[in-house]
């Protein structure tokens, strides 16, 4: 099991995304810590959704001050947090949302963050795992023992420069251990294998730099956690590495990211503008994809803004609905600018197949997921959507032959297994096969009750039987 992207969420997660970053636009922080929740609770792998969650708990924390309110629910929050940690190894992703609620208090609490770091870690969701450890130590730098698990999980993910610094401390702190000799040999290793494996396509990161201060600015600048006090300093080193370097486009790119987690779009445009005069930006995919998000963005908040005028002056539904068509297209056509620059992207066109879809272009969007299921690991998805573009187009035996396979791919019941005995089943009900559809409402029945309508149509069926 990995981290799953925002753009692989259901139609209406995506949709409740949309609605926390536009809350966080407007500093209605608590309302985003609500929908991120829940969010969550459904789906704990979605690492963008922690992100924007822990940005809107940080604000909440910091406008309640440190006064009496986290002391006093020190004593309940270790309670909870025992709980949790009782769950661990039975129901790693309950255990997980019960530390989000005691971050909801305290989004520095240490404990909380663990127990989430080792949720994610028994659900192999490494990303997860290193972005609650980089802020323990962030604030907590002495913390030896969370410094060793940081490093484990950052080799995981391929962050070996930044494992590489940290074991080396912990030799510097430690130098007898046998335990940080092995995370010194493991994070050298794995740094050798990055060198070697990009060394002819690019300029390993710190090399591009000219000096050991610019090398600990940009550091600093790009970690994993991003805490928004210092997000200005940050944004201010970059600035700096830029005026010393204007040739590295990687550092526009940082700059250009920070930013826009600042919500400071007009001047992240013009740091875009600059970055792409660089002769090198042409072919750069990453920055072009920067683009569409800014732009995105931006409408977002545009959008957010005119939905609260038109709440305030009596506006209609219909105008409201009209804007979300408009932010919809827009997204479509960004997608569809990547798509034709970068054809091998298979993570674009499968996005973009999303948003065709979205806007009933079926065929067009069924053309996008042949494309993109050739990515082993976007094929299980890309059939799923082909069978929702089949089931469309009211093709319920050409929707069956895709979902077969994502359905038999995993034993474990599991939310994607769910969605995709779910749409089995009614293609079976569309197909006039009654027996059929009911087996896979039983499965999931059996996993979780109260998914959808499950339960209704399972005694609907035993109910008919009975009446008979």
């Amino acid at each position: 099991m990995s981290e799953v992207f925002e753009y692989e969420l259901g139609d209406r997660d995506r949709k409740k995304m949309e609605n926390a970053r536009l809350a966080m636009t407007r500093g209605n922080f608590e309302y985003t810590i609500e929908i991120c929740c829940s969010l969550l609770e459904e789906e704990p792998r979605c690492l963008e959704v922690r992100r924007l969650l822990r940005k809107a708990q940080r604000r909440v924390y910091a406008d309640q001050g440190k006064g009496m309110g986290p002391t006093l629910s020190r004593g309940v929050g270790y309670l909870v947090l025992l709980r949790g940690y009782l769950l661990l190894k039975r129901d790693p992703k309950k255990a997980m949302s019960i530390g989000e609620g005691v971050l909801n208090r305290n989004v520095y609490n240490a404990k909380a963050l663990s127990l989430i770091a080792r949720g994610a870690r028994e659900m192999s969701l490494n990303e997860t795992e290193a972005f609650c450890l980089e802020l323990i130590c962030d604030k907590y730098p002495n913390n030896f023992v969370k410094m060793e698990r940081l490093c484990e999980a950052l080799i995981k993910v391929g962050s070996t420069e930044k494992a590489l610094a940290i074991a080396e401390r912990l030799n510097r702190l430690r130098p007898g251990s046998s335990n940080v000799q092995e995370l010194v040999k493991s994070a050298s290793v794995a740094h050798s294998i990055n060198q070697g494996k990009w060394a002819n396509k690019e300029e390993d990161f710190r090399s591009k730099l000219k000096n050991r201060e610019e090398a600990d600015s940009l550091e600093r600048a790009n970690r994993v956690v991003v805490d928004d006090s210092g997000s200005e300093e940050r944004a201010g080193d970059l600035v700096d590495a830029i005026q010393r370097d204007p040739q590295n486009v990687d550092n526009y790119k940082l700059l250009v990211r920070s930013l826009i987690n600042q919500e400071r779009y007009g001047e992240a445009m013009e740091w875009l503008d600059k970055a792409f005069a660089l002769p090198e930006a042409e072919t750069d995919a990453p920055l072009r994809q920067l683009r569409s998000e800014l732009n995105v963005n931006r409408v977002e908040r545009e959008l957010f803004d005119l939905k609260r005028d038109l709440a305030e002056r009596g506006g209609s539904q219909e105008e409201i609905s009209k804007l979300e068509s408009e932010l919809l297209q827009m997204k479509l056509e960004e997608s569809r600018k990547l798509v034709e620059q970068f054809p091998n992207d298979y993570s674009q066109r499968y996005k973009y197949g999303i948003y065709l879809l979205d806007t009933d272009s079926v065929d067009a969007a069924i053309q996008q997921f042949q494309i993109s299921q050739r990515s082993p690991s976007l094929r299980l998805k890309s059939l799923v959507y082909l069978g929702r573009c089949f089931m469309a187009k009211g093709l319920y035996d050409l929707a069956l032959e895709q979902l077969k396979q994502p359905a038999e791919s995993t034993s474990t019941i599991d939310d994607f297994k769910k969605e995709v005995l779910y749409l089995l089943a009614q293609c079976y009900e569309k197909l006039d096969r009654p027996k059929n559809a009911i087996e896979q409402y039983k499965a999931i029945y059996s996993n979780d009750i109260g998914y959808r309508d499950v339960a209704e149509k399972i005694n609907a069926f035993y109910g008919g039987r009975e009446a008979r």
